[in-house]
């Protein structure tokens, strides 16, 4: 029998749900739908199509697993005398854990506009609806109602019907974007917030148990240099309830494109404040771009007899019909 665990699990299971941040990345450059829904539109053409996959903690049977498949577009990219911004979204996002015992999905829509100020400078808002569900594997769990003499009896009702069936739930977010560019750099900084109007998330309808408010401040600089080689960095604070995190990072660009074959390379490294460092490699193959990143764990939960193993997987398909030279930043 595979025995998942008793209460006592089940309690942690649920003290997690309560206590629960909304599912991160360490590539979170590469997902910008879910830093900033103001990032809507931004990218080099006139729409991405983007995907991310990340597996946490993989020490045992199941890691705890986040991926993401999203499009945004801009919709003025198509008349050359419009130089704002219509930006628009849509992102699916899934997440598991607890060996696949609690799951999550979302589904998110972003608008965005960004008015020019000058030549050089812009600044968009934007609002973000999130429609989201979570789900309690309650058959694979055991419960105290079902310890007889001969053991655990999971073919016994536990009694707990209600566990694995929580209501969907609304999320409001919003976000503002700053963005400057000239011939040889471009910097942008933005701030959001996610769960404006905390949703309700209990298995047990207790209307006090609510998603907190996240906000996010973000920033990136890209700088082109010589010979075919560029920089671009970012860093990002997250803050939610009592709990909050801060990355940075950069990562050098090799252009090796031969004519209209675009092929660039990115090397580069980030750092999470207090849990770890990672470095990232990644490819663009003309429309084609992915990203390579792992965990080198530095917190104290790498103290144990198992070093736990996390890496992120992203891709990136860009129309490119409305490119006027080579991409720069890899997460534009």
């Amino acid at each position: 029998m595979k025995a998942t665990l008793l209460n006592g699990l089940f309690i942690l299971i649920f003290f997690n749900i309560i206590n629960a941040q909304d599912p991160h990345f360490s590539q979170y450059f590469m997902s910008p739908l879910t830093i900033n829904p103001a990032l809507a539109g931004t990218g080099y053409g006139k729409f991405r199509l983007m995907s991310n996959y990340r597996s946490q903690w993989n020490i045992g049977r199941t890691p705890y697993s986040t991926y993401t498949l999203g499009l945004d577009a801009n919709l003025f990219a198509n008349d050359k005398k419009r130089k704002n911004i219509f930006g628009v979204g849509l992102l699916f996002m899934g997440d598991q854990s607890s060996y696949g015992l609690l799951k999550s999905s979302y589904v998110s829509s972003s608008i965005s506009y960004h008015q020019n100020i000058n030549e050089y400078s812009s600044i968009g808002t934007s609002f973000q609806a999130t429609l989201g569900k979570r789900y309690l594997d309650i058959v694979n769990l055991t419960f105290g109602s079902q310890f007889g003499k001969n053991g655990f009896d999971l073919f016994k009702s536990n009694g707990e019907n209600d566990l694995g069936n929580m209501p969907m739930f609304y999320s409001f977010n919003s976000g503002v974007l700053y963005t400057y560019k000239s011939t040889f750099s471009h910097f942008d900084i933005g701030i959001s917030m996610f769960n404006i109007n905390k949703p309700s998330q209990s298995f047990l309808k207790d209307a006090s148990q609510r998603y907190p408010i996240e906000k996010v401040i973000h920033g990136s600089y890209d700088l082109s240099l010589i010979n075919n080689i560029f920089l671009s960095g970012n860093a990002i604070f997250r803050i939610q309830s009592k709990q909050n995190y801060f990355a940075i990072g950069s990562v050098l660009g090799f252009d090796m494109s031969e004519g209209i074959n675009q092929k660039i390379m990115y090397v580069g490294t980030w750092f999470r404040e207090g849990d770890a460092f990672y470095p990232y490699f990644g490819m663009l193959i003309n429309n084609l771009q992915f990203g390579l990143s792992y965990d080198i764990t530095i917190s104290k939960q790498n103290l144990g007899p198992v070093n736990p193993q996390s890496f992120e997987l992203s891709l990136i398909w860009r129309d490119m019909t409305r490119l006027n030279g080579k991409i720069r930043c890899p997460w534009k």
